[in-house]
């Protein structure tokens, strides 16, 4: 029995978001699926709008055996898109405090702290970035987050590992070891 594609019965106009997700996951069915799951990681971690995810659940559920290698691409992948994310925050950074003229150099003297608003954003904002980069945050917004507020590079690049090989680890798992049930109470 065939069934009408999402695309192909147009019964209400889809947007143009939910038509680039359906795409993207059409993906995961084709022979390129881990270059395109690999390329989306990368680029997701940076400005693209459409998860990884919706590319390795169906994977993974194709071909469960490959739950590892698809997670540790799939990791890797955002990492390097993440410092992608973290640079281009890093221009925001400086054009923006140009532009506004914004002085992180103002020192905070209250409370027992003693630190410039610079050095507090960018020394406790990788903690934030670490527990984003497990939750259902768009990475994105934690990389250029992470170069805005000039977080050390060793601690976004620590956050990002720790936190998206969490996530990729954990939906493949999930994937693999509770199979087609799994996907209909997790929401990726």
């Amino acid at each position: 029995m065939n069934q009408p594609s999402p695309l192909a019965a147009p019964s209400e106009k889809l947007s143009w978001y939910r038509r680039l997700y359906l795409r993207v996951e059409a993906m995961s069915s084709t022979r390129y699926a881990l270059a395109a799951l690999i390329g989306v990681s990368m680029i997701d971690a940076s400005v693209f709008p459409v998860p990884p995810f919706v590319l390795l659940v169906p994977m993974v559920l194709a071909q469960p055996r490959k739950w590892f290698p698809y997670a540790v691409a799939g990791t890797v992948a955002s990492i390097l898109g993440g410092f992608i994310g973290y640079y281009l925050g890093t221009l925001i950074h400086q054009g923006a405090l140009t532009f506004l003229d914004i002085n992180l150099d103002a020192r905070i003297e209250r409370f027992g702290v003693n630190a410039t608003v610079g050095e507090l954003l960018g020394q406790n904002f990788w903690v934030l970035a670490l527990l984003c980069s497990v939750l259902p945050t768009p990475f994105k917004v934690v990389a250029i987050g992470s170069g805005m507020v000039d977080v050390p590079l060793d601690r976004f690049f620590l956050a990002a590992v720790l936190g998206r090989s969490a996530r990729f680890l954990a939906v493949a798992g999930v994937m693999r070891f509770f199979g087609p049930t799994a996907r209909k109470w997790l929401r990726v």
